[in-house]
C-alpha cells in the first residue's frame, strides 16, 4: 500500500504525495523538514534479502553521483516492521514519454533534449568500475521544463566488476538501450524485438520509413547502435552521440 499524504518517516521526511508507482518500489515527492527542501523518497515495495541489498546498493550508488542530469541519494534508513527507504533529489519534470506525446516533436528536438542522458550515461560508464543502467527507457528519463534531460531509476544498475563473466552485460548493452528509447521517441512505436530479429523472425524497419522527418544520418546512427551484435555498435555512447548530431 502506498504511504499516505501527511505521513512522517524518520522523524524528518513529510510524505506530500505519490509520484510514481512500480510492481519493484514507490517513488514519492516529500518534504525534508530539517532542510526546509523538497525531496524525492523511494520506497521498497519487495520483501527478501536479496531485493533489500539491491535497493540499499541503488542507494549507494546514487549517493556517490556527482553528476547535473543524475539525482543524488542524501539518506537510507529501514523502519522496523515497516518498511525500507531512501532520499534522494527531486527532479521535476515529465517522462521522456509523457513528453514527446504531449505534443509533437521533431527528431532533432528529441535528441537535443537526451544530449543530458548521454551525458549520463558517459559519466557512469567512466566510473571505477564503470556502472552500467541496465534499464534505460523513455519512462526512466525525466524532461525538466526548460529541457534539460535526466536519467532516473538506478534499480537495475549493476558495476561492471568483470567483463570476462558470463552472461555480463557491458556498455554496449545501455548504448542498444538508448537507440531503443530514442527510436521508439520519433517513430512512437518500438524497434522490433532484438530476439526475434536474431532469430530471423523479425527485421529492423528503418525508423525514417516509419517517420519521414528522420534525417538519414540519425537513421544510420540508430540502425549501427541498434545492431544485433554488440561489437556492431559504435564504440561508446560518445561516439554514438557524435554520429547522431553531426552529418556525414
Amino acid at each position: 500500500m502506498p504511504l499516505d499524504p501527511s505521513t512522517r518517516l524518520h522523524n524528518r521526511y513529510r510524505i506530500d504525495r505519490l509520484h510514481k508507482l512500480g510492481s519493484m518500489g514507490a517513488v514519492y515527492l516529500a518534504f525534508d523538514l530539517e532542510l526546509n527542501v523538497p525531496v524525492a523518497l523511494k520506497e521498497n515495495l519487495v520483501s527478501g534479502l536479496e531485493y533489500a541489498l539491491q535497493f540499499r546498493r541503488e542507494a549507494q550508488y546514487l549517493s556517490t553521483f556527482r553528476h547535473p542530469n543524475l539525482p543524488r541519494a542524501t539518506d537510507h534508513f529501514v523502519i522496523e516492521g515497516q518498511g525500507q527507504y531512501f532520499v534522494m533529489s527531486f527532479i521535476e519534470g515529465t517522462t521522456a514519454l509523457e513528453w514527446t506525446a504531449s505534443a509533437s516533436k521533431t527528431p532533432l528536438e528529441v535528441i537535443s533534449a537526451l544530449e543530458g542522458v548521454f551525458e549520463a550515461l558517459m559519466y557512469i560508464h567512466s566510473l571505477t568500475p564503470p556502472l552500467i543502467h541496465r534499464d534505460v527507457e523513455p519512462t526512466n528519463i525525466i524532461i525538466s521544463n526548460d529541457l534539460i534531460s535526466f536519467l532516473v531509476d538506478f534499480g537495475l544498475a549493476k558495476l561492471l566488476a568483470d567483463t570476462s563473466a558470463p552472461g555480463a552485460t557491458d556498455a554496449l548493452s545501455d548504448q542498444y538501450s538508448l537507440a531503443a528509447t530514442i527510436y521508439d521517441l520519433v517513430t512512437h512505436q518500438p524497434p522490433a524485438n532484438s530476439l526475434q530479429r536474431a532469430l530471423g523472425n523479425e527485421v529492423l524497419q528503418p525508423a525514417g520509413t516509419l517517420n519521414p522527418a528522420v534525417p538519414r544520418h540519425v537513421d544510420a546512427a540508430l540502425g549501427r547502435a541498434l545492431s544485433i551484435k554488440a561489437e556492431d555498435r559504435y564504440p561508446d555512447i560518445e561516439v554514438f552521440w557524435q554520429a547522431l548530431t553531426h552529418e556525414a
